[in-house]
């Protein structure tokens, strides 16, 4: 852990936020943005993908290319968000298709910009019904934080307060959240 902390040590957080841009998931959210007309529509887009992009039968950096090609091509659309898990994500569609209810109930009590990520984490668990700190409510923040970035040129405050998803890359440099947090710390 140590030599990893002394090589992260080195960047900035401008660095981190420059090396943001290379990951294929923001480029996607990138091209998105561009073709569509409405930042609120995209950003609710984006939320709505993020909390059903879990068992995805495909890489998940592929999953959200396919997400930013449908929604350009078709318009960005919550009422069309149905079709894009029936021809995209057919894993568990069953399940998928009766949260997307549930997350389509959630997606609309938000409005943007959000002043408050913490909050938001908190107030999308309660409405989903899962914890602060579960994968699909976080990874939904990562998700949001960088729709946010693209269309306000910022990230909201609190970002800091959220766990970060961790997935099985991340599990290969740090197998728990708790060491993740206490990197942070340090």
């Amino acid at each position: 852990m140590e030599k990893f902390l002394e090589a992260v040590s080195q960047f900035t957080y401008s660095d981190a936020l420059l090396l943001e841009t290379y990951d294929r998931q923001f480029k996607a959210l990138k091209r998105l943005l561009n073709s569509c007309k409405d930042p609120e529509s995209f950003l609710k887009l984006v939320l709505l993908n993020a909390l059903l992009s879990y068992q995805l039968s495909m890489k998940g950096e592929d999953y959200w290319e396919a997400f930013s090609d449908f929604f350009s091509r078709n318009g960005c659309k919550l009422e069309l968000f149905e079709e894009f898990p029936s021809r995209y994500n057919r894993r568990f569609l069953g399940a998928n298709l009766k949260r997307l209810r549930k997350a389509l109930n959630c997606v609309s009590r938000f409005n943007f910009p959000l002043k408050d990520l913490s909050s938001f984490v908190e107030e999308l668990a309660e409405c989903m019904g899962q914890n602060r700190d579960a994968k699909t409510v976080v990874f939904a923040a990562k998700m949001l934080t960088f729709a946010h970035r693209l269309v306000y040129g910022r990230e909201p405050s609190g970002v800091e307060a959220v766990e970060i998803p961790l997935d099985s890359r991340l599990k290969r440099v740090l197998p728990s959240v708790q060491e993740w947090r206490e990197l942070a710390e340090r």
